[in-house]
């Protein structure tokens, strides 16, 4: 009893046996009385040595619990401390690996700083006297190179945790403005018509993140599209949520590229899609938003993004 149930069922079993004991086999037999004073002694040994041994049992069984219970926890705490490791190691290998990165896109962009800003000062002088469209050709890829530098280091930033999005109330035209500005070269000679919706609140985003996707969408537009076709940039309240701005770059070009429209590729995909769209896609989701490529009635391309509208509250 002290083995299956316990001290309290097994004392309790003691007691029973005890008087089961006095009424079968101390004389007179059949009844409670006790004849014999003698059988007094006999009663009380045969009790207290029945509750001790249950005792002991009893003990016994609850080390053998509290051992089997440490050595189960002992196991746990062990495969606990193997996770830990593992995962230790893990964030290791992945921190060391973020900041190779980081210090390799800061030593690249270090590198290539240099020669662009000669080649830029070399541009303004052949300016004066090469051929123009010459000139031309390659300020715009210097240009594109340079953002490209730009967007990479703006990127690395952000997946190393060094760089946190900073919104604040941010109107679409000046997010217009501020991307046609900064592709003076690329959109020499081209038309962007810029609408803004009546009613488009201001976004709540980082202007310097969304600028950079903007700028690239525009010079994605431009490769895609013909010369001599228009560009449009507009923004509007998302017909989805009254809470969010919709910004979309438009262009006459091809359409969606195959890989996206067949969902082969996503936009985020550098080898199917170029290194432009990826980062475009990386700094959306980094903003709240996602880059969706769609296309346009009419033919060509639709290139949109949403962000968060400002509170009333924080608009200027």
């Amino acid at each position: 009893m002290a083995t299956r149930f316990g001290l309290a069922a097994s004392a309790a079993a003691s007691l029973v046996a005890t008087a089961c004991y006095n009424y079968y086999f101390l004389p007179p037999h059949g009844a409670w009385t006790i004849a014999d004073p003698q059988n007094w002694a006999a009663l009380a040994v045969f009790l207290v040595a029945s509750v001790l041994v249950s005792r002991l049992v009893a003990r016994e069984r609850r080390r053998a619990e509290e051992a089997e219970e440490r050595r189960r926890e002992i196991e746990a705490l062990s495969a606990e401390r193997e996770k830990f490791l593992e995962e230790r190691a893990h964030l290791e290998a992945l921190r060391e690996s973020d900041a190779l990165k980081t210090s390799l896109l800061r030593a690249v962009s270090h590198d290539l700083r240099t020669p662009i800003t000669a080649i830029r000062m070399g541009l303004e002088r052949l300016g004066r006297g090469a051929d123009r469209d010459t000139v031309d050709e390659v300020a715009r890829e210097t240009e594109r190179l340079s953002r490209r530098i730009d967007n990479l280091l703006a990127m690395a930033r952000l997946d190393a945790g060094a760089y946190a999005p900073r919104p604040e109330p941010s109107p679409a035209a000046d997010l217009f403005r501020a991307a046609r500005e900064a592709l003076p070269h690329v959109l020499a000679g081209r038309d962007v018509q810029v609408s803004v919706a009546e009613g488009t609140p201001d976004a709540w985003t980082d202007p310097a993140l969304t600028v950079e996707i903007l700028t690239n969408l525009l010079e994605n537009a431009v490769r895609a599209a013909p010369a001599g076709t228009p560009l449009s940039l507009a923004a509007s309240p998302s017909p989805l949520d009254s809470r969010r701005v919709r910004l979309e770059v438009l262009d006459r070009g091809p359409g969606v590229p195959a890989e996206i429209r067949t969902g082969s590729a996503a936009p985020g995909d550098v080898g199917r899609v170029g290194l432009g769209l990826a980062i475009c896609d990386s700094l959306a989701r980094a903003l709240g938003g996602q880059v969706l490529l769609l296309d346009r009635p009419g033919g060509g391309t639709t290139a949109r993004f949403e962000l968060p509208a400002a509170p009333p509250g924080d608009t200027p």
